[in-house]
């Protein structure tokens, strides 16, 4: 019964590392770079959530200012850093997220400061109790939230790729660049698109996250940390490999606290992604041709 209610526990944290790892997967198969900055780039709009918030006292439009705000750095980081860039090399792109990272941790310090600030929970309250024949299962109802918001986000956007023409102009131009634009595909556009996508998904993972985790200047490095993780053990050539990682993660986290000790989570995770890299290093559900991974 302890298991199961540890694999219950970790559905909501892989799901928020899932939703990280389809932003951080989206952008590098469609421009070719990793995004360094990309969990601090959705701590911007966490905190423009969570100033809404403190102003308006009203969760759901904060949640969604937030995402829009996020939306919207993700078009000024690809229009004025790494549009002028990338024709050089995905090398100089890899650099200006890495020194984009901490000039936004140190913009967050400047305006907001290093103070620790509370975030509500979408729903609280007393939790889902079910009583079965060997235990208790318990489901927090905020976690619950957490776990559809996440899935049904991951869902919609997979949607999106694969039947919208935006989203097939965007597939076209992470399988062959030269390609989509002699069929008429406006890369800038759809690089711009992309890049808000995946800063607006991270950043809602920030504000759903921020409940347990706090809102702070260094908040968001385990979860791109995880994300990234999740992504490796999906596959980075494949969106799905991405949901499926995070989710995997997050339950082998929680049972790793349950069984072996908290502190060594991180460790035995990273050792698990070591041993997926040597025995399939294109990651559990990455296609072996794509030459990115």
């Amino acid at each position: 019964m302890q298991i199961l209610q540890s694999i219950i526990s970790g559905i909501p944290q892989g799901a928020l590392y899932g939703l990280t790892a389809f932003g951080i997967v989206l952008i590098f198969r469609t421009v070719g770079v990793l995004n360094f900055a990309h969990g601090n780039s959705g701590m911007l709009g966490t905190y423009m959530g969570l100033t809404f918030y403190l102003m308006t006292n009203n969760l759901i439009l904060s949640l969604l200012i937030g995402v829009i705000f996020g939306f919207f750095v993700g078009l000024v980081i690809e229009r004025f850093l790494m549009r002028p860039i990338k024709q050089l090399s995905h090398g100089a792109m890899l650099m200006v997220t890495l020194g984009l990272l901490m000039v936004i941790e140190g913009l967050v310090m400047l305006i907001w400061g290093t103070d620790y600030f509370t975030f509500p929970e979408i729903a609280s309250g007393t939790p889902f109790i079910f009583f079965l024949e060997n235990g208790v299962i318990v489901l927090p109802k905020n976690d619950i939230f957490i776990t559809i918001i996440s899935v049904s986000i991951m869902l919609f956007l997979a949607i999106f790729l694969k039947f919208t023409k935006l989203g097939i102009a965007i597939r076209a131009r992470s399988q062959d660049e030269v390609g989509a634009l002699t069929t008429g595909v406006d890369i800038n556009k759809v690089d711009a698109i992309v890049w808000g996508i995946g800063i607006a998904t991270v950043s809602l993972v920030g504000m759903l996250a921020a409940p347990k985790t706090y809102i702070h200047p260094n908040m968001m490095i385990n979860l791109q940390l995880y994300g990234v993780t999740a992504g490796v053990l999906g596959g980075f050539s494949s969106l799905f490999g991405a949901i499926v990682g995070g989710l995997l993660l997050g339950i082998i986290e929680k049972l790793v606290g349950v069984y072996i000790s908290p502190d060594y989570q991180l460790s035995i995770i990273l050792i698990l992604i070591i041993i997926v890299l040597i025995v399939k290093p294109s990651g559990l559900f990455g296609n072996e041709d794509k030459g990115r991974v």
